[in-house]
């Protein structure tokens, strides 16, 4: 199947937005969006999508679950709600348009992925069988499938010998009945299977299908998937089953891009150790977790091609530092993880790490490059006391992921301390989440003041969160962890778009044509592919013109894939939206970027204007970046000016503009409006200080 083509039904603009953006991240094909039940049936006759993606909640005569028992009864395509909604009545209506997920919201993007690819699969096999009821073909498909015939009147089972010898019998050995069947199957996966087979017999589905482990003669487990069809007698009982067996342990188990063990195979193996360790009280054994960006960065910068080169050859120099009782795992995201057997202390573990780290510190050689890959590594003990193998993994992962935050090529033991940590980030996480979902964050706006003649020119949009009446969390509290696990993406797209309809509605009270409005975006930001389309979206919607939008821009930004970056930074300035270089001269500055990239204007740092009074060094530093923007053709804003002898010398600098709590401090939207209808000129003040 090509490219799996979807229609999004939300009326909220911004999740819609979010929506289709990550859908778009994943490799879909989003071919429409509408907000009303009645679009949703027309567009869906019209686009024919593979599946439609449905909120319950919409505007219009008719909800999510009646558009979607009409679309279904009309053209027969799947639905997936994407809903809040989890009353016990909107469920069971929703059950009887039998959709094909029902996802709460917030979800993640795996979530929501594994959702889309079983849904448009199962409903692919649906649509086959259909076509084909009575041909009975899977059960005659392929000589390596083993293929079953269950008499549910008699209970007895007929296995083909093929059957029998993907699981190490000979023909015949095996009773037909089924307990030779399900007494096999993996305690952990026997009630599903079996809950699975009633379900079947008490529906009126003709396909049944289902993936477990059965285990095989030597003791081990194979991953197996059965296929199969019922005939049902004239009451519509299922007297007959038959259908086929599939070995798919090679491609359930294993990474198909680097060959390495998967997950599920990882953690099996994981749990197995776990489990030996509770009966064996002098085996012990370690869990070590690595990363490196640099497999991101340069899939994004140089290529997918080069990215999976870097990845095979990165994964061989792994399995090639590991005995052969040790596990391997790509876990994604140029993330890896390795179990190590027969470790008996932290020193013998660290010393495994210190191994891998030599060899990977030489160059990988992709065609004429030489590419350098940092790495971060945690480490958890099974000496620690776990009784469950997720719990061994995640700590690594965290230690891994506070070795990351120390620079890379460090490595961190796991502690408890750490998980108090990573326990108070994941209930901010979810805070977060509900807060971005429920738009509980407000915007405060900073005046930006020409120093030529005191008239107001601007505003910086500062988001605040406000989870109740009364409370208002800063920035500082809530923007790093929003950073960490990319919400900062989707609350980024909020504030500018309720910023730029905020702006453009105080236009309209205003004769002041000069107002503008400066929007800060985080690294992550700018490396979204959507980015110029969003941008493009929020201004048509709010009506706010490009060339009074101004995009501000860190330093730091430019240390990732500056090909890439500058791409998108052209792309944004072909909009006439202006690029402004924020904190200039606190972090990596370099004047590269001033010449390489788009911007328009500079920005000093308050850090900067703080101390012009008292370190002589500082004032020759300002003077400096002012005349280096003047050079350049670049305007410069100073920031933080708090007292009048700094205004002062900001003027005999001759800084362009400025922010500070002298003119202002951050207003709310109210006193922003009050402030733009009064339409101040802070000239008399400045003449006077």
């Amino acid at each position: 199947m090509g490219t799996i083509r979807l229609m999004v039904v939300e009326d909220e603009t911004i999740v819609s937005l979010d929506l289709q953006s990550r859908l778009k991240s994943m490799g879909y094909e989003v071919l429409d969006a509408v907000g009303t039940g009645e679009e949703a049936i027309s567009k869906a006759g019209e686009h024919r999508p593979d599946l439609v993606l449905m909120d319950i909640g919409l505007r219009g005569n008719i909800d999510g679950v009646q558009a979607a028992e009409q679309i279904k009864k009309s053209y027969q395509i799947p639905v997936i709600y994407l809903t809040a909604s989890s009353d016990e009545k909107t469920i069971q209506r929703a059950k009887l348009t039998e959709p094909f997920g029902y996802i709460l919201k917030p979800f993640e993007d795996r979530e929501l992925h594994s959702h889309i690819e079983i849904a448009v699969y199962k409903h692919g096999s649906e649509t086959q069988l259909r076509q084909r009821e009575e041909r009975f073909s899977l059960a005659a498909q392929g000589t390596d499938d083993g293929l079953w015939d269950w008499n549910l009147d008699e209970d007895t089972i007929y296995f083909s010998p093929r059957w029998e010898t993907m699981l190490g019998y000979s023909p015949g050995e095996l009773q037909r009945d089924t307990g030779e069947w399900f007494g096999k199957v993996h305690p952990a996966d026997r009630k599903r299977m079996k809950k699975s087979v009633i379900a079947f017999l008490r529906s009126d589905e003709q396909h049944f299908q289902l993936e477990y482990r059965i285990q095989h003669r030597n003791g081990e487990y194979r991953w197996m998937l059965t296929r199969g069809l019922g005939l049902r007698d004239s009451s519509g009982k299922v007297y007959r089953m038959a259908g086929s067996q599939t070995d798919i342990t090679d491609r359930k188990l294993h990474d198909p891009m680097t060959g390495l063990p998967n997950r599920a195979l990882f953690m099996d193996r994981l749990e197995r150790a776990l489990d030996r360790g509770s009966r064996d009280l002098e085996f012990s054994f370690a869990v070590l977790a690595l990363k490196s960006d640099s497999f991101r960065d340069v899939t994004d910068s140089l290529g997918f091609d080069i990215g999976k080169e870097l990845l095979s050859q990165f994964s061989d120099r792994l399995l090639d530092c590991v005995r052969k009782q040790d596990t391997v795992v790509n876990t994604g995201e140029g993330e890896f993880a390795i179990l190590l057997e027969e470790i008996n202390s932290v020193s013998n573990a660290t010393h495994y790490v210190h191994q891998i780290q030599d060899v990977l510190r030489h160059p990988f050689k992709i065609g004429d490059r030489e590419l350098y890959p940092s790495v971060s590594f945690g480490v958890a003990l099974s000496e620690t006391g776990y009784s469950h193998s997720g719990d061994l993994l995640s700590d690594a992962q965290t230690a891994m992921h506070r070795a990351e935050e120390s620079g890379n090529g460090q490595c961190e033991v796991f502690d408890a301390a750490m998980r108090s940590t990573v326990l108070k980030r994941l209930s901010l996480e979810s805070q977060l989440r509900r807060g971005i979902e429920r738009e509980e964050f407000v915007l405060f706006y900073q005046p930006i003041v020409s120093i030529q003649d005191g008239s107001l020119v601007g505003f910086e949009a500062l988001v605040r969160w406000q989870p109740e009446e009364g409370v208002i969390i800063p920035p500082g509290d809530f923007i790093p962890a929003a950073e960490d696990t990319g919400l900062i993406v989707p609350l980024e797209r909020w504030v500018l778009w309720k910023a730029c309809s905020q702006m453009r509605g105080w236009q309209a009270l205003s004769s002041n044509t000069k107002l503008e409005l400066s929007v800060n975006f985080s690294a992550r930001q700018y490396h979204q592919s959507d980015l110029v389309g969003i941008l493009e979206t929020a201004l048509l919607e709010t009506g706010l013109e490009p060339e009074k939008l101004k995009l501000e821009i860190t330093e730091t930004t430019f240390l990732q894939n500056s090909e890439s970056l500058n791409k998108m930074l052209s792309k944004i300035r072909d909009l006439n939206i202006q690029l402004h270089l924020d904190d200039f001269g606190t972090g990596y500055s370099s004047l590269s970027y001033l010449h390489r990239f788009p911007i328009s204007l500079i920005k000093i740092d308050r850090s900067f204007v703080s101390q012009l009074d008292s370190n002589q060094e500082t004032l020759l530093i300002v003077k400096a970046i002012a005349n280096l923007g003047q050079n350049l053709h670049m305007k410069v804003t100073a920031e933080g000016i708090e007292r009048p002898d700094q205004l002062q010398q900001i003027r005999l600098i001759k800084c362009d503009f400025g922010q500070g709590f002298l003119f202002s401090k951050p207003l709310n939207a109210q006193a922003t409006e009050d402030l733009v209808v009064k339409g101040p000129n802070w000239m008399t003040d400045l003449e006077n200080k």
